[in-house]
């Protein structure tokens, strides 16, 4: 298969469900797609499940496309042009060096409206006079801002994947210490060594105090983090047994935080003496002094652990290939992960560049943080103009778009559960996920412009105008859209919306302001538009 240019992906044929999101935006089946779907038919609800999320779609689009509605939280046209120009390989390569790439503007962003998100726990604590709780927000409230804004999309994906991978919720009991997690471990370590991240995640106050293992003493051991150090971060479920979780838990007594100094800090009275072993690692643990340096050994053997390797090449092939990747990509980023001391970098440039990620076309259901980014991208917003700051209301800082994010159980690390936002279709498949999907779609298109985005109209940031033939502007804008050419069939729905009552071929002034908003509604709510 050629994937250099524009390439048809066809699924096997299929039943009505990966046409439903087409139907319930309106029309489909009068409009063109009775061939498809059968007149007659009776609406169905939307599934629960949809494991073939293509099936019945003729999916054409390049590789361009591909990888840029993959690695970016807010794919657009610009840069999949991009990705053409500088080389697929060669811009994968500069993605991963992202350090090399220049990302002012959004920092700049970041530093003026809300600087509570680079601040270190005991900083944050003086700034914001003992509120340092608003921290953790500011950090979810920034998440936005720099997918829309990022010149680093691939880096700034990892952020996210990884932060769901070691996951510390932005709201709760470590929200004064998340947002400094979030740039000394995540940020830092996204696209480098795991080995390196792990151990600076769990030596961190915002991880410990989370999994409680500030409370984790010789005299009361706590299991929580030495159990999701092995089910979550490490080795995962089958590979460990309850003794292996107790002794993780002894590794970690003492491991806490100065209250103080709001950081991290060893207490060898709390630790507990004597030998250790967990799975295949074991240690004398002589003598509370040792207890650092116990940990150091122990995080350094579960990061370079075979099924670590197995578990964390599993993560990335569901978040960037597809939900069921095949065991065989699995093992073969596993080996990867292991040649190459536990590179993260390493990982997803052997992922991008495989044959399973060419053929994954259509085989990834976008979350509401991408499908809502991509749409706040897409008028080409000039910055971030709050009306407000993050002292006063934190979450007004970007306040429709944080509220349309909760409407859609998606604001960035808001998961109330330690292991992270789940990524599969079947989990942003349901009725009330589609209901929400397609009423913020509206809101975006249709209420207006939201003046914390300072951006153009609709039609100016997508290029459409009055004279242009309506046939050509839906053809573009579905394109510019989605990355997907769309077939005549499903183009005849785009276009009867475009000319509404009307019998021209050109776009005039009225249809240019009455339609244009129904239109891009229709296509955002579109499955071309959902699949990633």
């Amino acid at each position: 298969m050629n994937h250099d240019d524009t390439t048809a992906f066809t699924a096997p044929p299929a039943s009505r469900r990966a046409l439903l999101g087409l139907l319930a935006a309106g029309g489909v089946v009068a409009s063109g797609l009775a061939d498809i779907v059968p007149a007659h038919a009776a609406p169905l609800p939307l599934p629960a499940a949809a494991p073939d999320l293509a099936k019945g779609l003729k999916l054409k689009s390049s590789k361009y496309w591909h990888l840029a509605r993959r690695v970016s939280a807010a794919p657009t046209k610009t840069l999949a042009k991009e990705i053409k120009k500088v080389g697929y390989t060669k811009w994968i390569d500069r993605q991963l060096k992202w350090k090399k790439i220049k990302d002012t503007k959004v920092d700049k962003l970041i530093k003026k409206h809300l600087s509570y998100a680079t601040m270190t726990g005991a900083k944050v604590h003086k700034a914001s006079k003992k509120q340092a709780w608003k921290a953790g927000k500011a950090m979810s409230v920034s998440r936005t801002i720099r997918q829309v804004f990022t010149k680093r999309p691939l880096y700034e994906s990892m952020v996210d994947t990884m932060g769901d991978h070691l996951y510390v919720a932005a709201d709760g009991k470590a929200s004064e210490y998340v947002a400094w997690f979030d740039w000394a471990v995540l940020r830092k370590y996204a696209l480098g060594s795991y080995a390196s991240m792990l151990h600076a995640a769990v030596r961190h106050p915002a991880l410990l105090l989370y999994t409680d293992n500030h409370v984790n003493s010789k005299d009361s051991p706590n299991e929580n983090l030495g159990r999701e150090l092995l089910e979550l971060y490490t080795v995962g479920v089958g590979n460990y047994t309850e003794a292996d979780v107790r002794n993780s838990a002894l590794i970690l007594t003492g491991h806490s935080v100065d209250w103080e100094t709001r950081s991290y800090r060893y207490n060898p009275s709390q630790h507990h003496v004597g030998r250790v072993k967990v799975m295949g690692f074991s240690h004398p643990n002589a003598s509370a002094k040792d207890g650092p340096a116990v940990l150091k050994a122990y995080l350094s053997y579960l990061a370079r652990n075979r099924n670590t390797a197995l578990h964390l090449a599993r993560r990335l092939a569901v978040r960037y290939v597809g939900d069921s990747p095949s065991e065989a990509l699995v093992k073969r980023l596993a080996d990867v992960y292991l040649a190459e001391k536990t590179s993260l970098a390493a990982v997803m440039r052997s992922l991008l560049r495989s044959k399973e990620f060419a053929g994954s076309v259509g085989a990834k259901w976008k979350r509401p943080q991408e499908t809502i980014a991509t749409m706040v991208k897409l008028r080409k917003p000039s910055t971030v103009k709050p009306a407000t700051t993050q002292a006063k209301n934190v979450w007004g800082i970007t306040g429709t778009v944080q509220w349309l994010l909760h409407l859609e159980s998606h604001q960035p690390r808001m998961w109330p559960v330690i292991d992270g936002y789940p990524d599969q279709a079947t989990d942003w498949c349901s009725t009330q996920a589609m209901l929400a999907h397609w009423y913020s779609a509206n809101a975006l298109v249709n209420w207006g412009k939201d003046k914390e985005w300072p951006s153009k109209s609709w039609a100016g940031a997508l290029g459409v105008k009055k004279g242009q033939p309506i046939a050509e502007v839906a053809s573009s804008l579905t394109l510019t859209l989605t990355g997907y050419t769309w077939p005549a069939a499903h183009l005849a729905p785009v276009i009867s919306r475009l000319r509404g009552n009307g019998s021209g071929s050109t776009l005039t002034a009225d249809q240019l302001k009455h339609n244009l908003g129904r239109t891009l509604h229709f296509i955002f709510a579109s499955p071309y538009f959902k699949l990633r």
